[in-house]
């Protein structure tokens, strides 16, 4: 610690050899006269620490410094490389080490002796004063104090060592370091003006896979406070992270301000392809007088937008082309799971939730051990505008009554190979399928309530005809308990829109520039490459246990019955074989879907389960409970109310 301090006494010269920094002849008369009264501040320093009697090798070489005085103009502005023999730190740093104490055992203790001769009032008059001033300078040690002219004392604290910055004049903060910044740290970040930028409402589409998050939907306003922020750091969502980027990027003042709307709520752990948010951002449209405007529109160059937004002020909007490169902006600001698609202009009436004329949906799932037909004889059943109420998640506190959704197709259909990348099809696992499935819009939780009915139909548990039973609202008024499909195979793959409401715009230049698309797909390539390898990895490891020979004793070899052994020997895949037949007469194993199963010892039917109570009786339960003081919010909210959340 104390080798830094002489570091800042050692005299330069240039003969020596060092890269100089600063030039003097460069130097401005206010900046030269700076350096000069610095170093008459280390001379103040030296002269105190001399008066004071300390004797220590650093002191000794620094008296024979040059004062500032007798320095050369070479010395006294130049600064010279660290690495260079005689180097002297420049004089701009000096309170970095002068604010070093000098230890105490570097301290002759015959100095101490000169306490001998004060008197007991003059003891406490010197303790209470040092004690004031370690109090200043809180975390600093110090040694014992010596006798001094108080008017003048260097503020010499009285446990370890001296801190040379009061003597030198610099202020020492509660850690005893320099309380004035360095001109890089104490300037100011520049705030950034959104008055000067006019601002376009725009749809961006992404997508994100859903098991790193805790579903799409932010916890409140996620950046509004610390207390938000803590939450968002410890339960991320997509819609935090994208607001961490839009804010990042200057693109938007604030989260309550931006218009947001979203077109689907997805719950933990689905993923989505196409997902759709709206809000007003920044944009490089520029504002216009009337005039100019008139000019404008007259001529054709540009749009003229008139916002309540902007002030009702004339915009000309750029060319898209010209626009801010929204896509790349975010991209780079969010994590690799997230990925902007693209953008669009929409319209300020424009809503992503409102105006999707329909949304898509697809589960994936592995066809082994089930049934494709009789699902697909289910799922049939499905089509039209029907009543769901038994296949969704009822949250009472929506005082949701309407339950009619209408799907407009659904099929299930096989992973197509070339986008799949999960196998060669040649054994049942690697058989995939995939649930395609259309509609309007959706109850919370109805897709994997539907998915969870197909795989009980799949596995020869229901017959088809469940789902017209349990579409019979008035046949079966509360929904049975059953277990819902996971959440992971679950993806929002799509949002329509009439392409009069929104153009999607995936690279700026159509037909010149592909550089977007192509670092999209490079970015969810690496993720599937790390992805994937873990599949291999887990499926390198189910053949080679597969694989695995099993020894047979020569006392099994004329056992009935085991006439499908090779010979001394038994493959791992007659044993399973074996186990599964055997498991099965014991246990039912419930597909849910993603890899999970359900064991149940009795398998009990859907319809002869125990059931919720209606609707009605639920709601007015909750009402009842905790709604008296919302009826008119809720009153408003269900006439518009339809919780995509899947």
């Amino acid at each position: 610690m104390f080798g830094s301090l002489g570091g800042a006494f050692r005299p330069t010269f240039a003969a020596f050899g060092g890269r100089a920094w600063r030039i003097a002849w460069r130097m401005s008369k206010t900046r030269k006269a700076n350096v000069r009264k610095r170093l008459r501040e280390v001379d103040s320093v030296i002269d105190t620490l001399v008066a004071s009697g300390v004797e220590c090798k650093q002191l000794k070489l620094a008296k024979v410094l040059p004062k500032e005085h007798e320095m050369l103009p070479r010395d006294k502005y130049t600064t010279f490389s660290r690495t260079a023999s005689k180097h002297r730190k420049s004089v701009h740093k000096v309170p970095h080490f002068t604010k070093r104490p000098i230890p105490h055992e570097d301290m002759s203790m015959t100095d101490t002796a000169k306490y001998a001769e004060w008197s007991r009032e003059s003891l406490v008059e010197r303790l209470l004063f040092l004690e004031k001033q370690r109090n200043e300078a809180t975390g600093t040690n110090g040694i014992p104090a010596v006798e001094t002219d108080q008017t003048n004392d260097p503020a010499i604290d009285t446990d370890v060592g001296i801190n040379v910055d009061i003597a030198a004049g610099v202020d020492v903060d509660a850690d005893g370091k320099n309380a004035q910044k360095s001109r890089k740290q104490s300037k100011r970040e520049r705030q950034f003006d959104f008055g000067k930028f006019s601002e376009r409402k725009v749809a961006l589409k992404f997508s994100y896979f859903g098991w790193p998050y805790h579903g799409l939907a932010r916890q409140g306003n996620a950046l509004g406070s610390e207390e938000k922020r803590e939450i968002e750091s410890q339960f991320p969502t997509v819609e935090g992270e994208i607001f961490k980027a839009l804010a990042k990027c200057k693109l938007i003042t604030g989260e309550s301000e931006c218009d947001y709307s979203r077109c689907g709520r997805t719950d933990r752990g689905v993923s989505g392809f196409g997902q759709v948010i709206a809000l007003y951002v920044r944009s490089t449209g520029k504002y216009v007088s009337e005039e100019e405007a008139a000019e404008i529109e007259r001529n054709g160059t540009a749009e003229i937008v008139r916002e309540e937004r902007n002030g009702n002020r004339p915009v000309a909007l750029p060319p898209n082309e010209r626009e801010l490169p929204y896509v790349n902006m975010l991209n780079k600001s969010l994590p690799p799971e997230i990925r902007i698609l693209a953008w669009a202009p929409v319209k300020a009436d424009f809503s992503a939730r409102f105006s999707c004329k329909s949304r898509f949906y697809r589960y994936f799932f592995s066809g082994d051990g089930l049934d494709i037909d009789a699902m697909r004889d289910a799922a049939s059943r499905y089509v039209g505008t029907r009543d769901f109420r038994n296949f969704c998640r009822l949250d009472p506190a929506k005082q949701i009554t309407n339950f009619e959704r209408t799907v407009i197709d659904i099929a299930i259909n096989p992973v197509p190979p070339k986008v799949s990348f999960v196998g060669d099809g040649q054994c049942p696992e690697s058989k995939w399928w995939q649930l395609e499935l259309r509609g309007t819009a959706f109850l919370w939780h109805q897709v994997r309530c539907m998915m969870a009915i197909l795989f009980l139909v799949g596995q020869g548990l229901e017959a088809p005809s469940i789902v017209d039973q349990l579409l019979d609202v008035q046949g079966v008024g509360g929904k049975p308990e059953y277990e819902m499909a996971a959440d992971t195979p679950l993806v929002l793959a799509d949002c329509v829109f009439d392409r009069a409401d929104v153009d999607w715009i995936y690279v700026r230049n159509p037909g010149q520039d592909a550089a977007n698309m192509a670092t999209l797909d490079r970015d969810i390539l690496r993720q599937w490459s790390h992805l994937n390898t873990q599949a291999i990895i887990a499926g390198a490891l189910l053949q080679n246990l597969r694989n695995t020979v099993i020894p047979v004793p020569e006392s099994l070899k004329s056992v009935e019955g085991m006439d499908v052994l090779e010979d001394q020997e038994d493959r791992w895949a007659n044993c399973r074989a074996r186990y599964a037949q055997s498991e099965k007469q014991r246990v039912n194993h419930v597909v849910v879907g993603g890899g999970a199963i359900k064991v149940l010892r009795n398998y009990v039917p859907i319809l002869d389960r125990k059931r919720a109570d209606p609707v009605a009786m639920r709601n007015q339960a909750w009402f009842e409970r905790k709604g008296q003081n919302k009826r008119p919010k809720l009153a408003h909210d269900s006439s518009t109310e339809d919780n995509n959340a899947l």
